[in-house]
């Protein structure tokens, strides 16, 4: 599997202020997917991102898979971005010529309150 490592694990905010989530992978990753666990105990798939840089609203994702690491970079926080982030590695791994294995290896979550 892929070690994930995301930092900082905690982290409340005054509204308005803006902050980012680094995670950091043992191996380049195929692709990253963030979620966020809501207030209501929801699960919610914020990005997919392979390499590169999407936005969406006040949330940005990066990856860079050349340098094991993505972020999630939220502007302008509300209190509806209160809950548990977490970023979570797509890797390949080849069983025979031309088919492969899709496997997922989550990270540690990060907390965000939001007041």
């Amino acid at each position: 599997g892929v070690d994930v490592q995301q930092s900082p694990p905690a982290l409340s905010l005054q509204e308005g202020a803006s902050y980012t989530i680094l995670c950091n992978f043992s191996t380049s990753p195929q692709s990253v997917i963030w979620y966020l666990q809501n207030s209501g105990g929801h699960i919610i798939q914020l990005f997919y991102i392979p390499s590169g840089t999407k936005q969406d609203g006040r949330l940005t994702a990066t990856t860079v898979p050349k340098e094991r690491r993505s972020s999630l970079h939220i502007s302008s926080s509300q209190t509806t971005d209160s809950g548990t982030y977490f970023c979570a590695v797509q890797h390949s791994a080849p069983q025979a010529p031309a088919a492969c294995t899709q496997t997922c290896s989550r990270g540690s979550s990060h907390t965000l309150l939001c007041r």
